[in-house]
């Protein structure tokens, strides 16, 4: 009977110059995508880059997420289903690969090459998604700002009101996972709570946090819409902190769904990847 808790785990579809890292396991002699267990408490974002960086000596910088495996597979206490979230990622510079015990090489393949090596066929669909999918042209991360307390809590102006405990908890929880999409621009709406949101962030890659009303929760969607776009050119990365009112309907602005598709908890946002052709993928940032 299979464990009803799946095992987590996270990788990514590597890409250099057009070849895609496989990784090859001795103790099981097969060839596969570099990806690994979460440990505990972390995030998936975060286990794919860091499983990625140990079996292949380079360090990913994550473009977009692509798509999640799902398999069964033996364990000690028996049957248990296996589920992956992988990203496509391009390298963001390399400490060197060093053959161990778990991992003893590293082939870098053209795509039909690597589908030809790659022992199972969860891994195969994995990168056929990667095949199909339009080439990536940049990514912006849209994230609503973290817990503040409550409107009326602080005196003056609600646009002053700080993050509260848990919100600079989560501000700080934000900081890690974020800066592997090692982003060349913070970006936040007018109030101090959006500010807040990014500073930890802000303060690892040394960055300032530029101030952009046309992130405010009453500004207008497609204005804001626009302006993510402009934001993504350049195959760079960029982090926004925005609002609860005017996520929804920039999300939907740019895709063309439903608003209600796009509710927002504080301290929760969006991975928006642009793609060749205006093409936009949104999806829940596992961070």
């Amino acid at each position: 009977m299979t464990d009803p808790r799946p095992i987590r785990a996270a990788g990514g579809v590597l890409v250099r110059d057009g070849l895609v890292a496989l990784v090859h396991r001795p103790r099981y002699d097969d060839w596969t995508l570099p990806k690994g267990k979460a440990h505990r408490g972390e995030a998936p974002l975060v286990t794919a880059c860091r499983e990625v960086w140990e079996e292949t000596g380079v360090r990913p910088v994550p473009q977009r997420y692509l798509t999640t495996a799902s398999y069964a597979v033996g364990t000690a206490a028996g049957p248990a289903r296996k589920t992956v979230d992988y990203w496509t990622m391009a390298p963001g510079g390399e400490t060197g690969f060093t053959p161990g015990d778990e991992i003893d090489e590293v082939a870098w393949l053209a795509p039909p090459a690597a589908g030809a090596r790659l022992s199972y066929a969860h891994d195969i669909a994995v990168l056929e998604a990667y095949r199909s999918a339009p080439a990536h042209t940049g990514v912006v991360i849209l994230l609503r700002h973290a817990t503040a307390g409550r409107r009326g809590d602080v005196a003056g102006a609600d646009s002053e009101r700080p993050l509260d405990a848990a919100g600079r908890a989560r501000a700080e929880a934000l900081r890690a996972p974020l800066d592997w999409y090692g982003p060349h621009r913070l970006v936040s709406a007018s109030p101090v709570r959006c500010l807040q949101t990014l500073g930890p962030l802000a303060s690892t890659l040394e960055l300032p946090v530029e101030v952009d009303p046309a992130f405010d929760e009453a500004a207008d969607p497609v204005s804001a819409a626009s302006r993510v776009r402009a934001l993504a050119g350049g195959g760079r990365s960029t982090v926004v902190c925005s609002q609860g009112g005017l996520l929804p309907p920039l999300l939907g602005e740019l895709t063309g769904r439903r608003v209600d598709d796009f509710a927002t908890d504080k301290g929760a946002g969006w991975e928006v990847g642009f793609a060749a052709g205006g093409a936009v993928v949104v999806d829940r940032l596992r961070a």
